[in-house]
């Protein structure tokens, strides 16, 4: 057939997955690319070498994990924190890390290397939340730009529950098995009289007190059980409230003083502190008479003093302990911040009170804090994550689910609507929100689902915008980060090390995928917002001089080299220092805005040929484009498996330097005698080479550029031949 021309016009799709190299009938297949190796795509279609990465600072440990977290008071102050081992660092947004003499300023923190993955933090002003299952929430204040502290978080009430009583004492059980008449053993002063009718559990055991003998003896019928016949200090839980009537001195006011009365042994010394919920009110205990008697602040009015039987009253303590777990998540919304999925109360959500953020008392009023479990679906599932958009967004492990109040209301302690969305299911990544878009990570970590509201159906779809680019996410994403300026991106650490980006611009129709990789590992990123772009930084695991670092580095886009520095020199030297962190590594350097060529780093320090005023000196890496397998309909049908020849390439550059095309240099000449002596200057336009060669079934071209200089690639035009 005659030679026609073929015009790639742009990457808005991306990469695409090898599975989908035959849907050639497909627009996006036009679109897409075999590879795009460290290039970003832009808004506009093109794609481009990806910005290099500069040093700021070596992690604490170089052999720990560390996890990178955004705090974003207002787009003019930001910093963005290095979370280690039981420590935090702080950064400028910018560069720079905050130091405190001579020494990175950082603070003590209770999360272990083995916790970072799993925190989840939630910001309001200068103050930061921050949850784990296993630590109390933490809170994270920023009194100064170099004065921090962190403490537990200043709950004034915390949210009760029926949640039993643990003792420090041994349990000893005469059978474990299920069966009537089982002797349990305490080895202390542990049961009362009004303890017949409660339970005891341990790790899946549970019996039902039947008898008093004393108070460290009782009698009881196994249901479930027992793991063991000795059951060690707090590892069971007496569960219920005391099986006794309970009376009070008064129904109100609210912050009166109120005796309650039991009408047989109950009480004990740690119940000070806990709530009683009786005839409609609520008391919280301030004072442990005896064992019948405890005083207390009436908190909700009673709506009498008639004595309350057992099973019509309640001894409440609080659902976040270190036995029953913390909550893993949390979020602000309506004026309330709420929090969720603690290891006892997985599918629990607690809302504070409205403007008391700290007050977790519930009831019934409209301000009242409140805490609803999500409706069953036959499996337990805990809230991972939430979010908060037009509605809360709740995600757990088999599903998502939404919380409102209804039409045009808020939500209240009496009008909860919690409704199951989807059955995709989330992992512990932070989702993110894009637009009216909130992309999570599904439980196997292998796909990113963009949830959001569709008016015309009143429900929440989830598309899954990783289809066409599966094989981009296959070692999983273990975290996430969202840069909104100056295009749209999503950042995602992969298992194995490497970054998988994706441009996205709804409405310019862009889901572009692309891989990052680097010499070593990235291991967490995120993002924060500075002079009108935002800034994306890294933490990254090398291996230099045969020894493992952790490097915390902010991608820049002046940059071309990764862990990159940058220095000047009035005068010009050919030595340069400051390479310790990349001592026996072949960096690659720019001089005077001229490629120098690779060095190896010895004793911190390189030697240049040339004296420079100004040099880049950092890790190489090369970008690669691959397009597609051509495809056009011929006068028998399509290409595909048919002889074909690209006997010429023309690239569409802009602002760009050197660059390959199936190992042939781009030369970009521009003549004149006033170009001597001076640094190649960025090249717009187009650029071609010449190739020759049939081959059977494809007709690959690769583009590259290996060298620490700028390459945007437009679009592709090549000069192509199908023969059967």
């Amino acid at each position: 057939m005659p030679r026609v021309d073929l015009n790639q016009t742009n990457f808005t799709s991306g990469e695409i997955t090898p599975k989908c190299f035959g849907r050639v009938d497909i627009s996006r297949y036009q679109n897409g690319a075999l590879s795009l190796l460290n290039c970003l795509v832009t808004i506009h279609g093109g794609a481009f070498r990806r910005y290099g990465s500069g040093m700021q600072a070596a992690a604490k440990y170089p052999d720990r994990f560390c996890r990178m977290i955004p705090f974003v008071f207002s787009t003019t102050q930001a910093y963005m924190l290095e979370f280690g081992h039981q420590y935090v660092r702080f950064y400028n947004q910018g560069g720079g890390q905050i130091m405190n003499g001579s020494v990175p300023f950082e603070l003590t923190t209770p999360y272990t290397e083995d916790m970072l993955r799993e925190l989840d933090y939630t910001q309001g002003a200068d103050t930061m939340l921050l949850f784990h299952p296993r630590v109390y929430p933490q809170s994270l204040r920023r009194l100064a730009a170099a004065i921090w502290t962190i403490n537990n978080a200043p709950f004034t009430t915390l949210p009760f529950d029926e949640v039993g009583d643990r003792f420090n004492l041994t349990l000893t059980i005469s059978n474990k098995t299920p069966g009537t008449g089982r002797t349990f053993t305490a080895s202390g002063a542990a049961f009362t009289a009004s303890s017949v009718g409660r339970r005891i559990t341990s790790d899946g055991g549970s019996a039902l007190i039947t008898g008093f003998t004393s108070s460290t003896v009782v009698t009881a019928t196994i249901t479930s059980e027992f793991a063991s016949t000795s059951i060690t200090a707090f590892q069971w839980v007496l569960r219920d409230s005391p099986q006794t009537t309970m009376t009070p001195s008064a129904k109100d006011p609210v912050g009166a003083s109120v005796t309650l009365t039991l009408s047989a042994d109950g009480f004990t010394a740690g119940d000070v502190g806990k709530f009683v919920s009786i005839n409609g009110g609520l008391v919280q205990i301030t004072a442990f008479t005896d064992s019948t008697h405890v005083t207390g602040k009436i908190i909700q009015a009673m709506d009498s003093v008639v004595a309350a039987p057992a099973g019509a009253w309640k001894l409440m303590g609080t659902t976040w302990n270190q036995y029953d777990g913390y909550p893993r998540t949390g979020e602000f919304y309506e004026q309330r911040l709420v929090l969720a999925g603690s290891p006892s109360y997985p599918q629990t959500l607690w809302g504070s009170k409205t403007g008391l953020f700290f007050d977790f008392t519930t009831g019934t009023e409209d301000d009242d804090a409140y805490a609803f479990t999500l409706p069953s679906t036959g499996k337990i599932n805990p809230i991972t994550r939430m979010s908060a958009v037009s509605v809360l967004l709740m995600l757990t492990y088999g599903g998502e689910y939404t919380a409102s109040g209804g039409v045009e209301k808020p939500l209240t302690p009496t009008n909860p609507q919690l409704k199951p969305r989807t059955r995709y299911g989330c992992n512990t990544v932070k989702p993110v929100q894009i637009g009216e878009e909130l992309f999570y990570v599904t439980r196997t970590g292998k796909k990113v689902r963009a949830m959001s509201y569709n008016y015309a159906s009143d429900s929440f779809p989830s598309p899954n915008v990783t289809t066409l680019a599966e094989h981009i996410t296959q070692s999983g994403v273990v975290d996430m980060a969202y840069q909104q300026e100056p295009d749209g991106r999503l950042w995602c650490v992969r298992g194995d090390g490497q970054l998988a980006t994706l441009t996205i611009d709804r409405d310019e129709g862009v889901t572009a995928w692309s891989p990052q990789s680097t010499d070593g590992a990235y291991e967490s990123v995120a993002s924060i917002p500075n002079n009108g772009i935002d800034e994306v930084w890294v933490s990254v695991r090398r291996t230099v001089n045969g020894t493992v670092r952790r490097y915390i580095e902010r991608f820049d886009s002046a940059l071309l080299t990764d862990s990159a520095i940058v220095g000047t020199d009035a005068v010009g030297k050919t030595q340069w220092t400051g390479l310790d962190h990349l001592e026996g590594k072949v960096v690659h350097v720019l001089t005077d805005g001229t490629f120098a060529g690779g060095f190896t780093v010895a004793g911190g320090k390189i030697t240049v040929a040339r004296a420079a005023k100004n040099v880049q000196i950092g890790l190489p890496y090369t970008a690669r484009i691959i397009p597609l397998r051509p495809e056009i309909q011929t006068g028998v049908g399509s290409a595909q498996g048919n002889n074909m020849n690209t006997n010429q390439v023309t690239a569409l550059l802009h602002e760009s330097i050197g660059g390959t095309i199936n190992g042939i240099a781009l030369t970009q000449r521009k003549f004149g005698s006033e170009l001597l002596d001076e640094p190649l200057a960025v090249y717009s336009g187009l650029d071609n080479v010449g190739l020759i060669g049939w081959e059977r079934g494809d007709s690959p071209i690769v583009l590259e550029q290996s060298e620490p200089l700028p390459f945007h690639v437009l679009a592709i035009i090549r000069k192509f031949t199908v023969n059967p």
